[in-house]
């Protein structure tokens, strides 16, 4: 009896020493109708796990310090997969699943995820709404300005945790300035802050922090099509210009394609009056390249490094969206005017030339 007793206090007291591992996680699924032969389990650009799998059907398990975006998908590039899902990686007991009569899928298990997933259940609901809706112009205004009020409630609301960060990369393609991207990354605790998201936020808002308007141009050099060098300021120091738009665009991009119009116009309207254009592509090939260029009439100045979203303009201009541009006033150097989509590129050249 004295004997077990002591062996069940060196139990106790090894099962105390050893405590529960709270960073744990486990993440199931089935990506449906599914016959690619591997999943992948995707954070940033590192590979954390991968496996076979038969009919779709996964289960990863690990450890997590912190939270963070990754994805779990059918390639090691989430970008060139056919099945994936973006999800927050964190400690628990995580389920992927496919939303009802979409081909969203979701992981739900932890706050930060149910919280997403539901963001992702009203985006569906949005675009049957949208695709229901006779006033096309008009509702989607409308749901652009109620998905981003979604977000910021959904940023302003979650300051200390991955899904506000989420939040917050979301709004900062178009919807906040970069000044307010800043003050709320600020706001993110020091565990948030070690994070890759974070930490690119940062970096790329700090760029942008450098070409609002007011803010000199940034140079640069990069090839035309024929491999010929282009330098920015040396289209600018041209005789008889007087405005160069800056505008980074590509051609697998839909709506940098459905820019176009405007630009053509703008173009034919006041390239004779001072107005010249730098395109600068996120191409990665040069073939469709330069068939839109030729396809579309591009007869302006047009670059690329053919690095995608790697192109070393694009980085140093923090650029994550396109179509993006900058309207740059070639006496002074000067940005005097960001983002000029559909109508405004031709409102503010005729402010500023006729």
């Amino acid at each position: 009896m004295k004997t077990n007793r002591v062996v069940l206090a060196l139990s106790a007291m090894l099962l105390a020493g050893c405590g529960t591992n709270k960073n744990l996680y486990t993440l199931k699924g089935v990506f449906e109708d599914c016959d690619e032969p591997m999943v992948w389990l995707v954070c940033g650009n590192d590979v954390i796990d991968s496996m076979s799998v038969d009919g779709g059907a996964f289960s990863f398990s690990g450890e997590v310090q912190n939270p963070t975006l990754a994805w779990v998908c059918t390639a090691p590039n989430h970008r060139m997969a056919d099945f994936e899902c973006e999800f927050i990686l964190e400690p628990g007991i995580l389920v992927m699943s496919k939303l009802p009569d979409a081909e969203q899928y979701v992981v739900k298990g932890s706050k930060s995820n149910d919280l997403l997933s539901a963001l992702e259940q009203r985006s569906v609901e949005m675009v049957k709404e949208y695709a229901q809706s006779h006033d096309m112009e008009g509702i989607e205004e409308e749901m652009d300005r109620q998905w981003n009020g979604l977000l910021l409630n959904g940023l302003k609301e979650n300051t200390d945790n991955m899904f506000g960060l989420y939040c917050l990369r979301e709004l900062s393609y178009e919807a906040l300035e970069p000044q307010q991207i800043m003050d709320y990354l600020n706001r993110f605790p020091e565990t948030v802050k070690e994070d890759r998201l974070w930490k690119s936020l940062e970096t790329s808002t700090s760029k942008h922090l450098k070409t609002i308007v007011g803010q000199p141009f940034m140079d640069f050099t990069q090839t035309d099509a024929d491999g010929n060098p282009v330098t920015a300021s040396q289209v600018m120091k041209q005789p008889g210009n007087k405005y160069v738009l800056i505008d980074f665009w590509a051609s697998w991009c839909g709506p940098c394609m459905r820019e176009l119009p405007f630009i053509k116009e703008a173009y034919s309207k006041y390239s004779g009056r001072g107005f010249q254009i730098l395109g600068v592509s996120l191409d990665r090939a040069r073939e469709p390249w330069i068939k839109a260029m030729q396809d579309n009439s591009m007869n302006w100045v047009n670059v690329s490094d053919l690095k995608y979203w790697n192109n070393e303009v694009a980085v140093q201009y923090g650029i994550n969206s396109i179509p993006s541009n900058f309207l740059i006033e070639c006496s002074t150097g000067t940005i005097v005017a960001v983002g000029l989509r559909g109508r405004n590129l031709e409102s503010k050249l005729s402010e500023l030339l006729d």
